[in-house]
């Protein structure tokens, strides 16, 4: 399928079930059925009123959800981190993503995906699309392991109903991020999946100067890749463009990873302020992506 996530219009401002419905009239212009990612956000909504909301929304418009990172932090200035070694950071991580599961159960969606770590106790983001800032760094090998235990909690915590999926991150030492080099998923547990982002790979491609990175990253995670994050970029920063916007490769990338299997769900992931895009644009280019998708 063919998606979009709310990002697509921030992550502060409109409350996540306006996006929600924004998203949902575009699909519906573009005669498809809505996919709508919900991604890191607020609800201005009682936790159930937001729930009869979704499932409202379900019932008229068909819409699938699914749903990455979390709009339930304990704070607006909270970030998650469940590789953290202190503590209460790991603890109030792993709770943010436990009720992500609940939320999923609640509005029929399969598919939760988040980061998997960094390599520090704590991040703080100075504004929206700012970068992050590590604050007292730990050794990748203590972030990994606290990493793998946080999510053989979330496995279990998810059962069989709901899918995980980590997200590949783009390389960033000077960030502490984790899980963007190919033996970096060496440390996934059996049954969490990936949410493979294109801007990720073609930036870390670039920064690394190894032009096979992106197909030995294919090759390590085709059999696990569930969902796609679809931007673009010139190679110099993770621009988080509309697709078509920038140099990434994106028709070759798809049919590397959908050669001999299901092409994983689509999900547009492009930043509206960022770049002064409107709807129309966004409309675009669900409909260009179709075609393209269709064309593999």
């Amino acid at each position: 399928m063919i998606g979009a996530s709310t990002s697509f219009y921030g992550y502060g401002d409109k409350s996540i079930e306006i996006k929600i419905k924004r998203l949902i009239d575009i699909f519906s212009e573009c005669g498809m059925i809505p996919y709508i990612q919900i991604g890191a956000g607020k609800s201005d909504m009682k936790y159930d009123e937001l729930i009869k909301t979704l499932n409202r929304y379900r019932k008229n418009s068909g819409v699938i959800y699914t749903i990455h990172q979390s709009i339930w932090l304990p704070s607006d200035d909270f970030y998650i981190n469940i590789a953290s070694s202190d503590e209460q950071i790991r603890k109030s991580s792993i709770g943010c993503i436990k009720k992500n599961i609940d939320f999923a159960r609640e509005i029929d969606a399969k598919n939760v995906s988040f980061h998997g770590g960094y390599a520090t106790k704590i991040l703080t983001q100075s504004k929206e699309f700012a970068p992050l800032t590590a604050h007292t760094e730990i050794s990748y090998e203590e972030a990994y392991k606290n990493s793998t235990e946080s999510l053989e909690e979330l496995i279990d915590y998810a059962k069989k109903d709901v899918q995980l999926s980590v997200e590949n991150f783009n390389h960033r030492p000077e960030r502490r991020y984790m899980f963007s080099r190919v033996n970096d998923f060496n440390n996934l547990p059996a049954g969490i999946g990936i949410i493979l982002n294109v801007g990720h790979l073609y930036y870390t491609e670039k920064k690394l100067k190894d032009n096979n990175y992106i197909s030995k990253m294919i090759s390590m995670l085709k059999n696990k890749i569930y969902e796609m994050h679809l931007n673009d970029n010139d190679g110099t920063e993770d621009h988080h463009m509309l697709i078509g916007k920038g140099n990434i490769p994106i028709k070759d990338i798809l049919k590397d990873v959908s050669q001999n299997k299901e092409m994983p769900h689509l999900i547009i992931e492009a930043h509206k302020m960022r770049h002064k895009y409107s709807d129309n644009d966004l409309k675009d280019n669900i409909i260009e992506l179709k075609r393209i998708s269709e064309n593999i």
